[in-house]
C-alpha cells in the first residue's frame, strides 16, 4: 500500500473542483498505470493506492473519500462484492481485462466500466461522468475534445472534424459518413476507421454501423436512435447487431445515465 500524507479537510463529496480517490489493483503496472493517470487529473486527489482489497476496505473504515477505480479480477474478492460491501455515496469505476462483468458492474450503480489497458483520454471521460454525478459542472468541450481526421476521398484528402460525424455506414471496402453538413465517402474498411476515431466518443453496434455517442437521443435492445440538423430536429434510427448487444448496451448506459 502506498499512502498519501495528505487527509481529507472535510467529509464533503467534494473539496472544491476535485473527488478525493483510491485505487485498489493486485497487479503492479496496472495499479502504477492507474495511480499515474489519476495523479494526472487535475480533478482528483489521490488518497491511497492499494495491491490489497482487505486493506482497502480497512482504510475506509476511517477514511472518507468520492471515488474508488477499482479492479475486479483480484484473489480473495471479486471487485464487484467488495464495491457491495461499500456505502451507496462511494462512486465506483471499475477496472478490467474482462468484459463478461460489465452488466453486474451497471446493477451496482457503477460510474462506468473501463476495459484495460485504458487510454488517458477515456480515462478522463470517466472521471468526467463521476464528476457530473458529484454535481460539478462541466461542459461538452471538456467532456468530448474535438479531433481531427484525415481521409483521402474523392481522390483528394480532406480534414473532418470528428465533433461533425453522427454516424458511419460500412459497405464493403467503403464506408460513408454522415454529418450535419455533407455525406463523405472513403475506399477504407470500417474496422480501420473505428481504429482511428475517437474511442470514448465513437461506438460500434453493428457489423455495418458506428454511431458518435453524443448524438444519442435514446435507444433499447435492438436499435440508437440519433438526433442532428438543426436544433437536432431531425432523426434516424439505426439498428444493433446481435453479437455487439451484450457488450455495447452497458455502454450505451453509461453514456445516457438515468436520471
Amino acid at each position: 500500500m502506498i499512502n498519501n500524507p495528505s487527509s481529507p479537510s472535510s467529509d464533503s463529496v467534494v473539496l472544491g473542483k476535485k473527488l478525493r480517490c483510491i485505487v485498489i489493483d493486485d497487479e503492479p503496472i496496472a495499479r502504477r498505470g492507474m495511480a499515474l493517470l489519476a495523479s494526472r487529473n487535475p480533478s482528483l486527489t489521490v488518497m491511497s493506492v492499494f495491491s490489497n482489497p482487505h486493506e482497502a476496505l480497512e482504510w475506509l473504515k476511517s477514511n472518507a473519500i468520492d471515488l474508488i477505480f477499482l479492479d475486479i479480477e483480484m484473489p480473495g474478492i471479486l471487485g464487484i462484492d467488495l464495491a457491495a460491501q461499500l456505502s451507496s455515496e462511494t462512486m465506483i469505476i471499475f477496472t478490467t481485462a474482462f468484459s463478461e462483468y460489465a452488466v453486474r458492474s451497471y446493477d451496482l450503480d457503477a460510474i462506468d466500466y473501463l476495459l484495460k489497458p485504458i487510454s488517458e483520454e477515456r480515462f478522463n471521460r470517466a472521471v468526467q461522468k463521476a464528476l457530473i454525478r458529484a454535481g460539478i459542472p462541466n461542459d461538452k468541450k471538456t467532456l468530448y475534445p474535438s479531433t481531427t481526421l484525415t481521409l483521402r476521398a474523392e481522390r483528394r484528402f480532406i480534414n473532418i472534424d470528428t465533433d461533425d460525424i453522427i454516424f458511419v455506414e460500412g459497405v464493403k471496402d467503403y464506408v460513408r459518413i454522415h454529418s450535419n453538413s455533407e455525406r463523405i465517402i472513403s475506399r477504407i474498411t470500417i474496422k480501420t476507421l473505428l481504429q482511428n476515431l475517437p474511442s470514448d466518443r465513437f461506438l460500434r453496434i453493428h457489423k455495418s454501423h458506428i454511431i458518435n455517442i453524443t448524438h444519442i437521443e435514446s435507444y433499447d435492445t435492438s436499435s440508437v436512435v440519433l438526433h442532428y440538423g438543426a436544433n437536432n430536429s431531425l432523426r434516424i434510427e439505426l439498428p444493433i447487431g446481435a453479437s455487439y448487444r451484450q457488450n455495447i448496451i452497458p455502454i450505451l448506459k453509461a453514456a445516457m445515465p438515468p436520471l
